[in-house]
């Protein structure tokens, strides 16, 4: 994914970009998000993760436990809920 799909953004030089354009690719793949707004809410990781994905962020309509029960079933691997 080049850098001007996401400003502000540089796989070459930053890896950890890379791994967030990936997660919010598979975000933005399963739930009704651009991937620019999927990666704003890609987080640098807390308490010993990662990265950390704030569902409510996103406010999208439902109960937010379903919705991230629908993202752990069509990412599944490499999420774990917290």
């Amino acid at each position: 994914m080049a850098s001007s799909d996401l400003p502000g953004t540089d796989p070459s030089k930053c890896v950890f970009d890379t791994f967030r354009i990936a997660i919010a690719k598979r975000l933005s793949e399963t739930l009704p998000l651009s991937l620019k707004q999927a990666y704003s809410g890609v987080d640098y990781g807390k308490k010993g993760e990662d990265f950390t994905v704030a569902v409510p962020r996103f406010r999208l309509p439902g109960k937010v436990e379903e919705i991230a029960a629908k993202v752990l079933e069509k990412v599944g691997g490499f999420l774990k809920t917290g």
